[in-house]
């Protein structure tokens, strides 16, 4: 679309009664527990355990290797660097987990994130692709965590350089130096905040000790007197609180913003041609760290896959029937809907004049069939469209989504 659709004024003009609240703090609350409940992904923090069984912390950790199909020792067919991933790589790569290591009973750590930092399946810097020329799209990669995120550390690898931890929506392996320690108190104010501001921008920098780079969603508590505490890492890596001036505007918001119709297309229109990233690389985002920043912008806490975002929201219809049928379903959902498919989640904006729904999305990919012969040209970008473009298969692509999820019924 290269019309007045590209616009965030032209579907809040669409919305008369946009403004209007969907959820309140206590609803948005209840819905996050709710969402945990249906999901091991997401982890109330401040209440998992100060202790985990050694069996634990290993199933832990091979659950994270087996999302990348990592669990085995059969070798994939990966590049590092434009050559061949090796057996020895791999297995080094494997070795480094150091599960013998893990002790039959494992006190937490208590960790906060102090830079803008990877995730990933295995303690390994270097990426894995798909092809020798891939730079874009590394097997390795979980999430990006930005600063100020609390973690619960369960043990180290082999070389000493990464850690694994549990997040508030994902676990896998972080790099030590970017991670800092501290009490258990101390965390607290990371991990549940009496007071936070939130970043609504599409990307925010502040400066602590150096620059820090916070994406939209991210949540900064504050002191007493409403300065933000930022997380810095000293030479040992322990924790240091360095408070800097909130500086609230359109940018960094008091407290979440309120979880309206209209909220949801601001904040998806900020990321409007914005890089897709995969896993959140480059900076930027992927399908579902996209509607995932959107939602937290407003407190909700989505599962970090698509597919799992698609699950868990309390209203939610399974799909079935012709393309009318879906997009007749499709207008019954409020604005902010996710369009779920095993590897895709767009968001939905409304109906446009022509009565066509139309949505935000993250897009890697899409095909054209010129002459009846596919071909996948690569976008990487942010973008609005109807749910009619071609998929895969040549199909309108809403024929592909599975189900429809919002946190309220229309």
């Amino acid at each position: 679309m290269t019309d007045a659709r590209q616009t965030a004024a032209y579907w809040l003009e669409r919305h008369p009664e946009g403004e209007r609240l969907l959820l309140d703090e206590k609803g948005i609350a209840a819905l996050n527990e709710e969402m945990r409940r249906k999901t091991r992904t997401l982890t109330d923090l401040s209440a998992a355990p100060a202790v985990y069984s050694g069996d634990e912390v290993r199933h832990r950790i091979v659950a994270v290797q087996a999302i990348g199909d990592f669990a085995t020792g059969a070798v994939p067919e990966l590049y590092v660097g434009g050559a061949a991933l090796t057996q020895a790589a791999y297995e080094a790569a494997r070795e480094n987990c150091a599960l013998t290591a893990v002790p039959e009973r494992v006190s937490v750590r208590y960790g906060v994130v102090v830079r803008r930092a990877d995730l990933r399946l295995l303690p390994v810097a270097d990426g894995w692709f798909a092809t020798p020329s891939d730079v874009h799209y590394d097997a390795l990669q979980a999430t990006a965590v930005d600063p100020a995120e609390p973690a619960l550390v369960l043990t180290g690898s082999a070389d000493g350089r990464f850690f694994f931890c549990i997040l508030r929506h994902y676990s896998g392996w972080l790099a030590a130096e970017a991670l800092a320690f501290t009490d258990r108190v101390t965390w607290e104010q990371y991990a549940a905040p009496a007071d936070f501001a939130v970043v609504t921008a599409p990307a925010l920098t502040l400066q602590a000790a150096r620059a820090q780079r916070y994406q939209m969603g991210a949540r900064i508590p504050l002191s007493d007197e409403g300065m933000l505490l930022l997380p810095v890492r000293m030479t040992a890596g322990q924790l240091q609180v360095c408070p800097r001036p909130a500086s609230f505007g359109g940018d960094l918001h008091h407290g979440y913003l309120p979880c309206t119709e209209n909220q949801f297309v601001r904040q998806g229109f900020r990321f409007l041609g914005a890089p897709y990233g995969w896993g959140g690389l480059e900076g930027s985002v992927d399908c579902s760290a996209f509607t995932g920043d959107v939602y937290r912008s407003m407190g909700i806490e989505l599962p970090r896959d698509a597919d799992v975002q698609g699950e868990v929201l309390p209203y939610r219809a399974d799909l079935e029937g012709s393309v009318e049928d879906r997009c007749a379903l499709l207008r019954q959902f409020p604005v902010g809907t996710l369009l779920t498919t095993p590897t895709h989640v767009l968001m939905y904006l409304g109906t446009d004049d022509a009565g066509v729904p139309c949505v935000l999305q993250a897009m890697s990919s899409y095909f054209t069939f010129d002459g009846g012969a596919r071909q996948k040209h690569y976008l990487r970008r942010v973008i609005a469209s109807t749910v009619l473009f071609p998929s895969f298969a040549g199909t309108p692509y809403i024929e592909s989504v599975q189900s429809f999820g919002a946190v309220c019924g229309k």
